[in-house]
């Protein structure tokens, strides 16, 4: 049966025409009318396709394009450029994909984690490569393979979770919706007690499928923005001073640093910053090298608290 998808009839009449390639060469003096029953086709379908690889080749230059004589009784294939063979990776080629494929193995529940791993055995299997290979990981069990079947099944999850917000562990009744890869992390987006929440995979302490059916909120759940996932274009910002031995700051965190300001050992900066709570520990942290300027509350609080762990070591 033919599909209607047109994406999928131009790869069908890719696979054809290829297929078709390889059997002229194998059977040079087969006419139009055995070629259409040999490969289950109509005639006129054979010829469009012997027509059509006329205009094919592997590039767009003279010496680059397939070359074929045909009519109703004989087709002779003068230069096929090597597509009568099943096409092979270069070890160059091989090991990008292997790259490509080891880097989506450590992004749990975005991809389907055993077709990942079984593919690149495949191509180290084929690449006879020397190096050993990694070790495995086993997705049963995994937080990831949990939160992938609660998705499926639409069942509510038990997370116990550090929020780093709170500097806290509690245990979380939660609905998931989907999972997202950001900055080298991977999120769960719930809904935890009728509010939209992201869950960083690496701080799920433990992870429990329950029987309770999913019971997000009535109504549209919001559609995720991969380049702004945690809605941080309209977030408040605060202003800060960031010594200079200590911009590399901003290689961890989203600070925007005036590099441009001259003079004196602290550059003016700004943060985004979604708690007060989390951005006032964030100070506290990092003291020493960052000055809370503004809000003026917040940086007041910074000190309040700085000047009571002192008493406490006093």
């Amino acid at each position: 049966m033919t599909s209607t998808n047109p994406a999928q009839q131009r790869r069908e009449r890719v696979v054809r025409q290829l297929n078709l390639l390889a059997y002229v060469g194998k059977h040079p003096d087969s006419t139009v009318m055995e070629m259409a029953r040999d490969l289950g086709s109509d005639p006129g379908e054979i010829r469009d396709d012997l027509n059509a690889l006329l205009l094919s080749g592997v590039g767009m230059h003279g010496g680059q394009m397939i070359d074929l004589n045909h009519d109703w009784f004989s087709v002779n294939v003068i230069n096929n450029q090597g597509l009568d063979k099943p096409l092979r990776l270069t070890p160059t080629e091989a090991n990008a994909l292997l790259l490509l494929l080891e880097s989506l193995e450590t992004m749990p529940g975005i991809v389907d984690s055993d077709a990942v791993i079984s593919a690149a055995a495949k191509i180290r299997a084929v690449a006879h490569g020397a190096g050993v290979d990694d070790a495995q990981m086993h997705a049963e069990g995994t937080p990831a393979a949990t939160i992938r079947q609660a998705i499926a099944e639409e069942k509510q999850l038990e997370l116990s979770y550090y929020s780093a917000t709170s500097n806290a562990t509690s245990t979380r009744m939660v609905s998931p919706i989907d999972t997202f890869h950001k900055d080298g992390q991977t999120y769960l987006r719930a809904w935890d007690h009728g509010e939209l929440r992201m869950f960083r995979f690496d701080r799920i302490r433990s992870i429990v499928l329950t029987d309770a059916t999913s019971n997000p909120p009535n109504a549209p759940t919001p559609t995720l923005d991969p380049a702004d996932p945690f809605s941080m274009r309209d977030a408040k910002r605060a202003q800060l001073l960031i010594h200079r031995d200590a911009t590399w700051l901003a290689d961890d965190w989203d600070l925007d640093i005036d590099l441009s300001h001259e003079g004196g050992e602290w550059v003016p900066a700004q943060m985004r910053y979604g708690s007060a709570d989390w951005l006032v520990r964030f100070c506290l942290g990092q003291a020493g090298r960052v000055r809370l300027q503004a809000p003026e509350e917040l940086a007041e609080e910074v000190v309040r608290r700085a000047d009571a762990a002192m008493r406490v070591l006093g």
